[in-house]
């Protein structure tokens, strides 16, 4: 899969890039909603956060495309 940073970025890359935005975005929201935040909140935040900042890491980076195997063994031969 190639990166956002790629001359030829994959679908999957930019979904990644949008979904991590839009965590972020929302995180944003829950904590411009009030100036003090309950446990849950805070709990749901701090889950949030590193879920949203790794599917941007992945999609700037690009996850590795699957190694082929051997067009003998994968069929019986």
């Amino acid at each position: 899969m190639n990166g956002l940073v790629s001359s030829n970025p994959s679908q999957h890359s930019v979904r990644l890039a949008l979904g991590g935005s839009l965590l972020l975005l929302i995180q944003s929201v829950l904590l411009m909603m009030g100036p003090g935040l309950d446990g849950n909140a805070r709990a749901l935040l701090w889950v949030l956060t590193p879920i949203a900042a790794m599917a941007l890491l992945a999609a700037l980076i690009g996850l590795p495309d699957p190694v082929p195997g051997d067009w003998r063994q994968r069929h019986g031969r």
